[in-house]
C-alpha cells in the first residue's frame, strides 16, 4: 500500500543495523591513558584506515571472551591492515590493575570517557567499526561474542557494505 510520501531517505543510516535504530554516530580519533596512565592517541579516521573499536569494562563478564580476541586482529573478520582497540572508561571508573590483567599482550588499550561519549556508548560490551574514509561509523552494536561481532564487521565490510 502507498501513501503517496515519498520513502525516507537512507542516507548516513548504518549499513549494519545497529539497536538504536538512528543515523550512524560520527568517528573521532581516540585520546586518553594508556594502562600506565601516559597519553594515547590513536588515529582511527585516517584515510586508508579500518579499526574495530570495543568499549571494554573491567567489570564486565560478558566482555572476558573480547578480552582475549582482542589481541588479535584475525578473530574479527577484518582485513590484515586494520586494527583493534579496546577502550575503557577513563581509570578514576576503573580498576586500573583489573584492566592490566585482562589486556593480552599486543592489545591496543585506551582510558578514554571522551570516546565512549563521542561514540554513544551506553555500556559495555559495545563495538563501533571505522574505516577512516568515512566520516560516519560503518557498524556498531551490542557486542554478545567475538563470533557476533565478526559477522557484522563481515557484513559491513561486504560486497553490499563499504
Amino acid at each position: 500500500m502507498t501513501t503517496g510520501r515519498p520513502a525516507p531517505s537512507l542516507d548516513h543510516l548504518v549499513p549494519v543495523p545497529t539497536y538504536r535504530g538512528q543515523p550512524s554516530t560520527r568517528s573521532a580519533d581516540v585520546t586518553g591513558r594508556d594502562l600506565f596512565g601516559r597519553s594515547a592517541s590513536i588515529a582511527v579516521t585516517a584515510p586508508g584506515s579500518a579499526t574495530l573499536l570495543l568499549f571494554l569494562s573491567s567489570s564486565c563478564q560478558g566482555c572476558r571472551p573480547l578480552w582475549e580476541a582482542a589481541a588479535e586482529p584475525g578473530h574479527w573478520g577484518l582485513p590484515r591492515d586494520a586494527g583493534v582497540v579496546v577502550v575503557t572508561r577513563a581509570g578514576d571508573h576503573e580498576d586500573v590493575e583489573a584492566l592490566r590483567g585482562l589486556a593480552l599482550p599486543g592489545a591496543v588499550v585506551v582510558m578514554s570517557d571522551d570516546a565512549w561519549r563521542a561514540y554513544r556508548v551506553q555500556g559495555a560490551p559495545f563495538f563501533s567499526l571505522v574505516v577512516g574514509r568515512h566520516p560516519l561509523v560503518v557498524t556498531e552494536g551490542v557486542a554478545w561474542g567475538v563470533a557476533q561481532v565478526a559477522a557484522d564487521v563481515g557484513r559491513a565490510l561486504g560486497p553490499r557494505g563499504v
